[in-house]
Order: C-alpha cells, then sequence, then structure tokens
C-alpha cells in the first residue's frame, strides 16, 4: 500500500502560493486548509478561496481536507450556538465546493484549559452539554451529508483516543469520526499512545503527522521535532494502519518551521517508517 502524502498547508505558510510552490518542491500535491493571511477557512476573505482553488486547478493539487477550528475553544453552550450559527454553515458551503466528506473538528474546551496546561487538565465525566452539543452536531453534519472527524488536543475533552471513542459512543452518531493524531495525545499523556490504536481504528477518516521530544506533564508546549526523532515511534502506528487497510488522507503537520528543507526531512522520514 502506497502513501499518499499532504501536509497542512499553513504549516508551511498562510500564504497558500508560497505554502503550494514550496510543497510541489518537496513533491506534496495534496494540501489540507485551516489557516490563511485573512484568517482560519472559511472565516476568511473569499478572495483567499478563489486563489487556492485557482492554484489547484492550474498546478493539478488536491485538497483533502478542511479544518474550520470548530468546537476547539467552545466551553458554553453559547458559544457552541454561536459557532452552529456562524461557522458551521459556511464550513459546509466550502466542503461541498470542494468535494470534501468531512469537516475536522474537536472536542470542546475544558474548563480554564490552556495549552500549557492543559495535560493536567482531566478529561474524565465529560458534561452533558458537551456530549448533547456533539450528538446536534452530528445530526447536523448527516443531514448535510457530511462526517465530523474529531481531532485530539490537549485542551479538549477528547484529548485522547479514549476519551474521543469515549465521547463519540455517548453523542450516538454515525457522522462523526477521528482525525488520527497520536502526537496530540502524547501532548496529552506524555508517552507514544499505540495502546489505543484498536479502540480508535473504527472511526479514523484522517490522519495527522508530527513528533515531540518527551517531556514530563505539566512542562507546557512540547518541542516540536522531525517525525520519528521524538517520542512516537510511527512504524507500528504505519502497520495498524496498513492493517485495517487505511486509505485516507495522511498529512504532515510539523509544527516546525515551514522550510523547504524541514518539510524534505519530516517526508523522507515519514516515507521510510512506512516502508
Amino acid at each position: 500500500m502506497m502513501m499518499n502524502l499532504g501536509i497542512v498547508a499553513d504549516e508551511i505558510s498562510r500564504d497558500f502560493r508560497q505554502a503550494s510552490q514550496i510543497g510541489l518542491a518537496a513533491g506534496l500535491r495534496r494540501y489540507e486548509i485551516r489557516f490563511l493571511q485573512s484568517g482560519r477557512a472559511p472565516m476568511c476573505d473569499p478572495a483567499e478561496l478563489l486563489e487556492i482553488e485557482r492554484i489547484c486547478d492550474s498546478e493539478g493539487l488536491e485538497i483533502t481536507a478542511l479544518s474550520p477550528g470548530l468546537f476547539k475553544w467552545t466551553d458554553s453552550v453559547e458559544k457552541f450556538r454561536k459557532e452552529m450559527n456562524e461557522v458551521f454553515p459556511r464550513s459546509v458551503e466550502l466542503a461541498k465546493r470542494w468535494n470534501l466528506s468531512a469537516l475536522i473538528v474537536f472536542g470542546f474546551c475544558k474548563p480554564e484549559a490552556t495549552e500549557e496546561i492543559a495535560d493536567l487538565i482531566s478529561s474524565d465525566n465529560p458534561p452533558n452539554w458537551v456530549i448533547d452539543s456533539l450528538a446536534e452536531a452530528g445530526a447536523k453534519a448527516e443531514e448535510v451529508g457530511l462526517r465530523l472527524l474529531i481531532e485530539a488536543e490537549p485542551v479538549c475533552w477528547a484529548d485522547t483516543g479514549t476519551a474521543t471513542v469515549k465521547l463519540i459512543r455517548a453523542a450516538n452518531s454515525s457522522a462523526i469520526g477521528i482525525n488520527y493524531d497520536p502526537c496530540n495525545v502524547a501532548w496529552m499523556t506524555r508517552r507514544d499512545p499505540i495502546d489505543e490504536f484498536d479502540s480508535v481504528a473504527p472511526f479514523i477518516a484522517n490522519v495527522h503527522l508530527k513528533d515531540q521530544l518527551d517531556a514530563p506533564r505539566g512542562s507546557g508546549t512540547p518541542t516540536w521535532v522531525v517525525p520519528g526523532q521524538g517520542m512516537i515511534d510511527y512504524r507500528p502506528h504505519f502497520a495498524e494502519l496498513k492493517r485495517i487497510g487505511y486509505a485516507g488522507p495522511i498529512s504532515l503537520e510539523p509544527h516546525i518551521d515551514g522550510k523547504l528543507e524541514t518539510i524534505l526531512n519530516c517526508k523522507q522520514a515519514v516515507e521510510e517508517m512506512w516502508l
């Protein structure tokens, strides 16, 4: 099984033209859209979205995913309602325009969580409004023929694979899946989460790849490194993805510096571990 690797575009640059030029120089033709110069898509200048489409058409590039940031910093029903009224419809419209089957979302913000201290805040016993809101969002997505793929993040109630699966099962929606990012889980747990794979496997529909140096819990934002140089051993993760026949998008999300040399190093490291 070949790996058709892509990248989250703003990991190179929020200017998509620059991102695609460097990405193409690294041999990458698949791009996930998140932040642009005027804001997070789709809540940005429409001209930037049209520019992305022009570049993709002229260069033969593929957009594989859209991450509008839904529910990442959402810590109340009121914020959920605002996002569903303002961000969700525009995200759906753009996803349809780009022939995407899903939106990448998050699992609602834990009380008073910041990226510096989130790994010290438990995600046990999420409040009912979180489960109800996720179920409602799943139902809305299903109505429009899309799925919502939760990306685990330390600041969210969905901060590990296990916590994410529990939320999905509690919401009881077939329209909710997982954007598999083992390094985000390692940020929360400070260990390689390969033991979670079997539980998350049925839900995986998108994959992010990055790596970090080991550090104790409560030590703040990780130090990001090229995959294979940190605490994640991706070989067993890749073996498991192959075992379940995963054929969806796999995107680099290095969190380093966006330079061509860095992107090439990440791409080479990942492809060698995939073999």
